[in-house]
């Protein structure tokens, strides 16, 4: 249920459903609970969680949630898509082209030439 909240755009639902599965801890950093997620519930909770944090543009805590669950490619890739949403284009270049994606990486480079291009009077 939470997935299709994400995919309809209803964010407060969707951060209603998934209640259960994550919350905040002292320091203020999104945990996801153990009791009752295993395999692909965890999986699947893990991911709309992610999504959720994508699509409302809260680039720090999913940084953080990002670092506690996700690895690999899912890992880096959240990594580079941040980086590029910040305009940090370096960094998602280089992001970019440590995973073998020279054309996204190539995008990032042409995307900040037309950002400087178009702010030059």
């Amino acid at each position: 249920m939470a997935k299709q909240a994400v995919d309809l755009g209803y964010y407060v639902n969707a951060e209603r459903l998934l209640a259960q599965y994550v919350y905040r801890n002292k320091a203020g950093e999104l945990k996801l609970r153990y009791f009752g997620l295993s395999g692909e519930i965890r999986k699947e909770a893990i991911d709309t969680v992610v999504r959720l944090l994508w699509e409302t543009g809260r680039d720090d805590t999913l940084k953080q949630f990002a670092d506690d669950y996700l690895s690999g490619d899912e890992y880096q890739t959240t990594l580079c898509r941040i980086s590029e949403r910040q305009a940090s284009y370096e960094q998602a270049y280089q992001c970019w082209n440590r995973m073998g994606e020279v054309d996204r990486a190539e995008r990032v480079i042409r995307t900040e030439a037309a950002i400087r291009i178009l702010g030059t009077p």
